[in-house]
């Protein structure tokens, strides 16, 4: 039996391989992951409730309250990274959405704000154009 520095430094050293691993098992999946787990909604459902009625929930969310900003912190490099990985999608979505957000801002600048309420009229009525273009299929 290996003792617990051997068995931490096997494990971070395995690091490249297994993230070559981890990408070859999501290359061999064979069917849709995703269908599967809508079609278990109520598993999800029950499940959770489960968790929540039992506590099991609350106290394994508040097991984390003392460490949850260093734990945070401490993946922080990942947000970069997973920009850099998104960036074909936000680009499609963008495309997109950039000139929806723009001839909305420019309606919205042609109203004046002279007050709290023409401001919050203004972004409402923002809030409004981009729903609506999401309901339309934007």
């Amino acid at each position: 039996m290996t003792d617990l520095a051997t068995t931490v430094s096997r494990y971070t050293g395995s690091a490249g391989t297994a993230q070559q691993r981890y990408t070859e098992g999501i290359n061999g999946v064979t069917v849709d992951p995703l269908q599967l787990a809508v079609n278990n909604q109520a598993a999800l459902l029950a499940g959770f409730n489960n968790a929540v009625n039992s506590g099991v929930w609350a106290r394994n969310t508040l097991a984390a309250s003392a460490s949850w900003k260093q734990t945070t912190v401490a993946k922080a490099s990942n947000y970069a990274t997973g920009i850099q990985a998104g960036a074909n999608k936000y680009q499609s979505a963008m495309s997109r959405w950039l000139p929806i957000i723009q001839q909305a801002a420019q309606q919205v600048k042609a109203t004046p704000a002279m007050d709290i309420n023409a401001r919050l009229a203004r972004a409402t009525a923002f809030g409004v154009a981009l729903h609506n273009a999401k309901l339309q299929g934007a």
